[in-house]
């Protein structure tokens, strides 16, 4: 037993995700006129995966289908207290096989932290496809884009 349990998210527990991705600086955020079109959190329910310890939200991961065969993972984050504790790994093991499960044999990821960047290709075998600009300030502020990473689930 990891001391945590996952499990699909319910609508109560959206605030407390919010905060867990706002110690990563990727906290949802209104569209507005200086940014009309923002990045996506992909926190929905149905497909946003939570890791509970204790009756508390330590971990989050979401992802969007976008395409009868492909998806999109999203938002992927831990309480900092709880880093290093496999939370992180369990959500993404979980989320990919939800994914599996949908069908999909292709994921696309993107992250901005070299250290994330490193554990998706060590630990699920992703590979570096290319970057995209960040539409806003998001995850870390100096990194001006996304590092492109792609799975095959089959």
């Amino acid at each position: 037993m990891h001391g945590f349990e996952i499990r699909l998210m319910l609508e109560g527990d959206l605030a407390r995700v919010a905060e867990v991705l706002g110690h990563w600086g990727m906290a949802p955020v209104q569209p507005g006129s200086e940014f009309p079109e923002l990045e996506d959190s992909g926190l929905a329910l149905g497909r946003t995966l939570v890791a509970v310890a204790q009756g508390q939200v330590v971990g989050c991961a979401s992802y969007v289908v976008t395409g009868p065969h492909e998806a999109s993972t999203e938002s992927l984050a831990v309480d900092p207290a709880w880093v290093g504790k496999g939370v992180g790994e369990q959500l993404q093991r979980a989320r990919l096989q939800a994914l599996r499960d949908l069908g999909v044999r292709h994921v696309r990821t993107t992250a901005d932290r070299p250290s994330t960047i490193a554990w998706y290709v060590a630990r699920f075998g992703y590979r570096v496809t290319g970057t995209l600009p960040k539409r806003h300030v998001f995850g870390l502020a100096h990194v001006p884009d996304w590092t492109v990473l792609e799975l095959d689930l089959d």
